[in-house]
This record gives C-alpha cells, sequence and structure tokens, in this order.
C-alpha cells in the first residue's frame, strides 16, 4: 500500500507527524514502541558509602533514580546485550557518577549539577541541573556511587523516552511524540522504526524456519 507521512509540526522536543492511508494497527504498534522499548539512560545501580542525611537510603536512591539523563545510544548497549557479566557494568554498558556533599553551619540543598562524572561518555549527563536531590542540616553528610545505564520503559517508568499520542483531527490521523529530554523526538521516533524492523525481521526468520521444517516448533 501506498503509506505517507508527513511532517505538521516540531519543536525543541517534540514533532507531529500526519499519518495517511497508515492502518491504525501500525500506527498504533509505532506508539507502543515509544513507550515500551525505545531505550534510554537511568540510573540503575545505587551504592550508599554515607548517608546521614533525613532521607532514608532506599527513599534517597529512589530520589536519584528518577532523573532523566542524555543518553548515548550510540557507544553504549543494553546490559543484556552486553558481555562483560558485571552487576555494576562496564565501559560499554554503564557509566559512573558520584555525590559527595556535606552542611557545614547551614543548610546545603543537593541538586543533580552536584552529580560528578566518573567515568564514560560526556554525552550522558542530568537532562537539568535544577533537579532537588535531598536537602542537608549543619552536620549531615551524603556519599554515593551511581551507575547510570540503558533501559526500557517496560521494564520501569524511569526508562520511558518520552510520550506519544493518536489521534484524530480534521480528518486528518496524527502521532505526536514528545521526549521527556533524555533523547530528541526524531531519535526516539527512528529507533521505535528501527526497533520494529528488527522485530519483523525476528519473526519473518521464525517462520521461514517453521516452513523450512515441514512445521515443526521454531
Amino acid at each position: 500500500m501506498d503509506y505517507r507521512v508527513k511532517l505538521e509540526g516540531e519543536g525543541e522536543k517534540w514533532l507531529r507527524l500526519e499519518l495517511v492511508d497508515v492502518p491504525l494497527s501500525l500506527a498504533n504498534a509505532v506508539r507502543r514502541l515509544i513507550i515500551n522499548e525505545v531505550p534510554t539512560m537511568a540510573v540503575e545501580e545505587v551504592l550508599v558509602i554515607e548517608n546521614t542525611s533525613a532521607l532514608t537510603n532506599e527513599v534517597l536512591a529512589h530520589r536519584i533514580s528518577l532523573i532523566p539523563f542524555t543518553t548515548d545510544l550510540d557507544n553504549y548497549v543494553l546490559p543484556e546485550r552486553c558481555d562483560c557479566g558485571s552487576s555494576l557494568g562496564c565501559e560499554k554498558c554503564s557509566v559512573r557518577f558520584s555525590l559527595r556533599s556535606m552542611a557545614d553551619k547551614e543548610v546545603v540543598s543537593v541538586y543533580s549539577s552536584d552529580l560528578i562524572r566518573e567515568s564514560g561518555s560526556e554525552k550522558v549527563a542530568p537532562v537539568s541541573g535544577d533537579f532537588q536531590i535531598v536537602k542537608l542540616a549543619p552536620g549531615q553528610r551524603v556519599e554515593l556511587e551511581l551507575y547510570v545505564r540503558l533501559g526500557k520503559g517496560k521494564r520501569h517508568a524511569k526508562w520511558q523516552a518520552g510520550i506519544a499520542t493518536l489521534y484524530e483531527e480534521g480528518g486528518k490521523r496524527l502521532l505526536y511524540v514528545e521526549s521527556f529530554g533524555q533523547l530528541p523526538a526524531r531519535r526516539i521516533l527512528l529507533e521505535a522504526v528501527k526497533i520494529f524492523e528488527e522485530s519483523l525481521a525476528e519473526l519473518s526468520a521464525s517462520l521461514e524456519k517453521v516452513v523450512a521444517d515441514g512445521g515443526g516448533e521454531g
């Protein structure tokens, strides 16, 4: 069929496409891939060396894990596709940050800008330095090691690349994609299409094998 796609609008973190003669099922498959399958980077592991703040280790780690990070898809692989075998990852699948802050005589607010990259790509960083992590009262201190890794939204919402919405307007079928900041909206869309093509190729190979084997299990 003659599927056509038109760019209806684009901003710094969003784009809107008109889908002409594209089946709803196909458009919805791309939408779901954007939400569930496009990988981004987030803090997966937090090693607490010292924490005398008012937050428990678990709450502190959870707050940090929700900080979105700009993502380098060209130089890192998903942990399950890496052959390092390390729970903390390697230079192919992990970026290491540290956080060392303390309050002396006044209350200190600790932000994402205080995270220090210890190893890995300079492209990987919090999308904003303004995320508040914790407030430290005089005499309190935190020291952490953080491991940022790729993951998918279907595993945890912290890895969702953005939102994708299908809707009808003025007789047009539109797909709206908005990034949470880890990846440009265009890259999110292209990655979703790439994943779709790879999935089809795997299915095709599996079906061909079943047919070649005479209908047995693939």
